[in-house]
């Protein structure tokens, strides 16, 4: 009876081993590069209310690898970029932090929706 040896056996096993593990390597390095030169914003929001105006603390903060051009903020589809200062430039580890004023919000849940220069959308929800 003939067949591989084990030397040989074991070491062509070592190099299909070595090749696939060089291809996983590849492959998630390309996706982390990827996801690191794209911009990432973290949205949180809180209301409170002084009559019928509601005082609602947003913070936007850039978690990606490239600066976001922010040029819209809606909420609940109030146009609120003037008064965060919009258009603007967000660079990674940047946060924006502003307390913002809507007249005749009703307590409930609401949608905030930042939109980048490029058309993309960043959405989050909060309840007041």
């Amino acid at each position: 009876m003939r067949g591989v040896s084990p030397l040989v056996s074991a070491a062509i096993l070592l190099a299909a081993s070595i090749a696939i593990g060089y291809v996983i390597y590849n492959y998630a390095s390309a996706s982390a590069a990827a996801v690191a030169q794209k911009p990432q914003l973290l949205i949180t929001a809180s209301a409170d209310y002084v009559g019928s105006t509601a005082y609602i603390e947003l913070s936007i903060k850039n978690a990606g690898g490239a600066a976001a051009n922010i040029t819209r903020v809606t909420i609940d589809g109030t146009d609120v970029s003037s008064q965060l200062g919009l258009p603007r430039q967000l660079p990674p580890g940047q946060e924006i932090r502003k307390v913002i004023t809507i007249d005749n919000l009703p307590p409930g849940q609401h949608i905030v929706i930042v939109t980048l220069s490029d058309g993309s959308q960043y959405k989050a929800s909060f309840v007041s």
